[in-house]
């Protein structure tokens, strides 16, 4: 049996947790395919006697778990270590990877796309062989998987070289909201996809495997942490902000069309009688924008990235994807003394869901977030990436020590 690995929060009634973590692990050149086989196998084994609060140098004193879950993924460069027994997946293929920034920082992340690097990005660290996102309910559950992680690959190490079969290249955190808004001010993920139309997008199917059977059942995670230019933003009157989200800022309706003096207007009954806002139960109906004829409705962010309102999510063709965004706030030594932004974590059954949606004119292919495209435009860089990576997320298979044992066991 093949089922889903955990911490994709789709089904009906399941929410992310309040905390996110998401690791990303780099290979030692010279280990081959059993190395890091025993490697994931201790990091796995390891993470479970975590999650049921057990942690190996307190015996005998269970920890507050949390609620920890961990999910495993596998980037491109994982079957290239000697020895891997299957080849890379077509859904990692070259041409549905993210570009490198430039040696001197920023430039594209897609070709035709409007997403740039941040100009300080020279090294993108979310593209190594491996990924591990952790979700709990607590800050301390997610910090201590990462920093027990850290313990046991210091722990395997070596003893002659130093050099450990898998160390972290990199690590980005986040939280959930308990206002359903993001960093812009914002409701956010109101258009996403609904539970009972997830999995079909989620899961790869067998149509969708192709030649890669073994990965049916598992899932494609697409990571973007895109930083916000609150001072852009903050330059830019209401009325023009919801223009370029295509919803009301206050109460999220959708909307509909400019008036004659050129202010946005919401969908009519938007929200319902005895709600004030989009989220609440009765608006049901206004959560997806409806079509509209006004081209700069029609150019807005949320109609940027769902065209195909009425499509069967689970077409490839409708370019749907699942996505859990995780908020981040970071201190840094720059004025005004913290960066903000998003972890945009997204499952599908193909990469190219997603990358076609950044990359498709009419969507959100030379725009950075919506309205018109090119520099000068209100939301020109108003993203800025930092890190982006695309991995493999295998199936869960009864009895194998880990999902994707079978490429390196």
């Amino acid at each position: 049996m093949s089922t889903l690995q955990t911490g994709i929060y789709h089904a009906p009634g399941r929410r992310p947790p309040a905390h996110f973590a998401l690791v990303f692990l780099r290979a030692d050149p010279a280990a081959g395919a059993p190395a890091v086989d025993g490697a994931l196998r201790a990091v796995t084994a390891m993470l479970r006697e975590l999650a049921e609060g057990r942690v190996a140098e307190l015996p005998g004193h269970p920890v507050a778990a949390g609620d920890l879950e961990f999910l495993l993924g596998f980037g491109p460069k994982a079957f290239d270590i000697p020895g891997a027994k299957v080849p890379c997946p077509a859904g990692l293929g070259p041409r549905l990877r993210f570009r490198s920034p430039r040696p001197t920082g920023g430039g594209p992340l897609l070709v035709g796309g409007g997403l740039p690097y941040a100009p300080d990005i020279m090294r993108n660290d979310a593209t190594e062989e491996f990924c591990l996102q952790f979700t709990a309910h607590t800050q301390l559950a997610v910090s201590r998987a990462v920093v027990e992680l850290w313990k046991l690959l210091r722990d395997g190490r070596d003893p002659g070289t130093r050099a450990a079969v898998l160390e972290i290249a990199g690590v980005h955190t986040g939280f959930q909201r308990e206002d359903g808004r993001s960093w812009i001010g914002f409701h956010d993920g109101v258009s996403n996809l609904r539970s009972q139309d997830r999995e079909g997008v989620v899961a790869i199917g067998e149509a969708d495997a192709g030649e890669d059977g073994w990965t049916v059942g598992g899932t494609y995670l697409v990571f973007l942490r895109l930083a916000v230019d609150l001072d852009q933003w903050h330059t830019l009157p209401r009325a023009a902000q919801e223009l370029l989200v295509g919803r009301d800022k206050l109460t999220g309706a959708p909307l509909t069309g400019v008036d004659a003096a050129g202010r946005p207007v919401p969908a009519a009954g938007c929200p319902v009688a005895g709600t004030t806002e989009v989220t609440q139960r009765g608006n049901e109906e206004f959560l997806q924008p409806p079509p509209t004829a006004d081209p700069v409705v029609a150019a807005s962010h949320v109609h940027r990235a769902n065209l195909t309102g009425a499509a069967d999510p689970g077409q490839p063709g409708s370019l749907r994807v699942f996505r859990q965004g995780y908020e981040f706030f970071e201190p840094v030594p720059l004025a005004p003394g913290f960066r903000v932004g998003l972890n945009f974590v997204s499952f599908q059954d193909g990469p190219d869901r997603l990358l076609r949606v950044l990359t498709q004119r009419g969507w959100l292919g030379g725009v950075n977030f919506g309205g018109t495209a090119g520099p000068g435009a209100p939301a020109d860089r108003l993203l800025t990436v930092r890190a982006g990576g695309t991995y493999l997320a295998p199936p869960v298979r009864d009895a194998a020590p880990y999902p994707g044992a079978e490429v390196f066991s």
